[in-house]
């Protein structure tokens, strides 16, 4: 009997020893791991990123995950609010070029993968914060009327504030922009667009811009 059971402990110390790290029964043997994965093993962080049972390991593989397409899978399927979040703001950052080896095709995956979540509030806090490029690339993924005038109010490059406003269509958006656009060029482009006396006096009166209130009075 001592001897079976002897044989049966090393044959467990046997496999726990040949066993793939990212399989061990120690979460933090597998957060570890994780640690030292080079970021260039994108299958092996997108499989702990999705299949490792506990969040702390799956957070820790989204945060070195390059990937967006595998960035996606987490946002929309993880259990965890947290994870799911975290993935989105990984696809946020690779949008922005924030890692070191990133460009134009790695930025694009990752505002095509943002607009197929629809998630439309990164989307547009990229459109009005990010550089020029890559401010525009998300606003071509953009067609929700209040979101292309808050980006036309606020977006920090003029070409992407007047791009969002010329996509705007809806009557009430535009007297919003010319009411609150932060900067002239759609302040005023904005009021051009505005027939009415009452429209006109509201921002006259009340317009946020000075040269937007200029023109209209």
């Amino acid at each position: 009997q001592d001897e079976a059971l002897e044989h049966a402990r090393m044959a467990l110390l046997d496999r726990f020893r040949t066993q793939p790290r990212q399989k061990h029964p120690d979460p933090a043997v597998r957060l570890a791991f994780v640690q030292e994965i080079p970021l260039d093993e994108r299958d092996l962080l997108a499989e702990l990123a999705r299949d490792d049972g506990d969040v702390r390991v799956r957070r820790a593989a989204v945060a070195k995950l390059m990937d967006p397409s595998a960035l996606v899978n987490v946002a929309r399927h993880d259990a965890d609010e947290g994870v799911r979040s975290q993935a989105v703001g990984m696809l946020r950052d690779i949008a922005l070029e924030a890692f070191e080896g990133s460009g134009e095709p790695e930025s694009q995956a990752a505002i095509d993968a943002l607009a197929s979540l629809s998630d439309l509030k990164t989307l547009g806090g990229i459109a009005k914060t990010a550089p020029e490029p890559t401010a525009r690339r998300a606003l071509s993924r953009i067609s929700d009327v209040r979101v292309l005038g808050s980006i036309a109010r606020h977006a920090q490059h003029e070409s992407v504030r007047l791009a969002a406003f010329e996509a705007v269509r809806d009557h009430g958006e535009i007297l919003h922009i010319a009411l609150n656009s932060e900067f002239k060029d759609t302040a005023v482009a904005a009021v051009e667009r505005l027939s009415t006396r009452d429209d006109l006096e509201q921002v006259a009166t009340r317009g946020r811009n000075r040269s937007g209130a200029k023109r209209a009075r």
